[in-house]
């Protein structure tokens, strides 16, 4: 006889999890197809928001030291310009950005075990010239000559270093192109371009397969996709980051600009750790610290170039509708995420009520 016995309250939860998890897996192909076709209008609109944040710095900044460098420096630069953004967009890809968050997440993981071995040895060490100290005289302060902890927590970067290294991935934006690397750039682009029309564009009934391969990448669990969406976010506003310092330096070097800020410095205006006065899209001005004496006199302020997705949505209307779709498709897991995460503490409550009760039954009843 078919046992039609109801299903515990625990298989009730892991099977709505499982359901869960199969109707964010069902949108994963929508959702990836949203994240290609918006960074693929992100390659098309760079280069001209770009050169129009340069633009507004050749014109409006720097108008004497464009209109004194010779004809043939100043078409060198517009190369230039258009190879860093090639070069960059070759890494604009779902797959590139993934990958770079996941190396963000691992150095964030190490620096964090980093951090806490360096306290641990500080309070070692404390304790131990703690101990190999002579006991002072009764009624006597002893005032310690030693570092706070905090100050041997401290990081090791400084403002002070303008040029510090780029990712492995980016350190060739500061290098000369050559024709061959145009060339093998231009080649690289076109199949990648080749490739993401089949995504976007459908597939044929035998290529299936292949398309669900990039999907995969995407976490089944509605948080871990929550997170993963995070890093991608980071992960792209790091690789503008890294585009913006090399046309910084590019522009410093042929003699357009006078002075670089610092990547760290990028990085806090990024997060919101820094206050700055509104700019051009896609441009930073920074007041300098040092300011003219004179009443009345205007004050010093330095002006780089700063690539951020919420300004090139800005200029470019197709990217806007792109996030707008984007931010559809997140508010969607974001809502799958909150109803797993109800039901994962639904779920331990009930394995915890679960054993507590094997415990009484097994105090209650000891084995012989």
């Amino acid at each position: 006889m078919a046992d039609y016995s109801a299903p515990s309250p625990q298989q009730a939860v892991q099977a709505r999890l499982a359901a869960l998890h199969s109707e964010l897996a069902a949108g994963h192909p929508e959702l990836y197809r949203h994240l290609a076709l918006y960074l693929q209008v992100l390659r098309d609109g760079l280069l001209g928001a770009v050169r129009q944040a340069c633009f507004h710095l050749v014109t409006q900044v720097h108008p004497q030291r464009y209109r004194a460098l010779p004809e043939q420096q100043r078409r060198k630069l517009q190369r230039r310009l258009e190879a860093l953004v090639r070069r960059v967009c070759m890494l604009l890809t779902v797959e590139q950005l993934a990958h770079l968050a996941r190396e963000l997440d691992e150095e964030r993981l190490e620096q964090q075990q980093q951090r806490q071995e360096r306290l641990i040895q500080a309070l070692e060490q404390r304790e131990r010239d703690d101990v190999s100290s002579a006991p002072p005289p009764p009624g006597s302060v002893h005032l310690g000559l030693q570092l706070p902890i905090g100050g041997e927590l401290m990081d090791s970067d400084s403002l002070a270093q303008l040029l510090p290294a780029l990712p492995h991935q980016d350190a060739e934006l500061l290098q000369d192109p050559s024709p061959q690397d145009d060339l093998q750039t231009r080649r690289a682009m076109e199949a990648m371009v080749d490739a993401f029309a089949e995504v976007l564009g459908g597939t044929r009934p035998g290529d299936q397969a292949a398309a669900a391969g990039p999907v995969t990448l995407l976490p089944t669990d509605p948080l871990a996709l929550m997170r993963w969406l995070a890093g991608f976010e980071q992960a792209l506003a790091r690789r503008l980051r890294n585009l913006s310092h090399a046309i910084n330096v590019e522009l410093l070097r042929q003699g357009v600009s006078s002075a670089l800020l610092p990547m760290s410095l990028l990085d806090a205006v990024i997060e919101g750790q820094l206050e700055v006065p509104a700019a051009p899209p896609n441009l930073l001005r920074l007041p300098l610290p040092f300011q003219p004496e004179a009443q009345g006199s205007p004050g010093i302020e330095a002006m780089a170039v700063l690539l951020r997705p919420a300004d090139l949505e800005m200029e470019l209307p197709p990217l806007r509708t792109c996030r707008r779709r984007l931010q559809q498709a997140q508010q969607q897991v974001r809502r799958m995420a909150h109803e797993s995460a109800r039901l994962q503490r639904r779920l331990a409550t009930l394995e915890a009520e679960q054993l507590w009760l094997q415990d009484i039954n097994a105090a209650s009843h000891p084995s012989p």
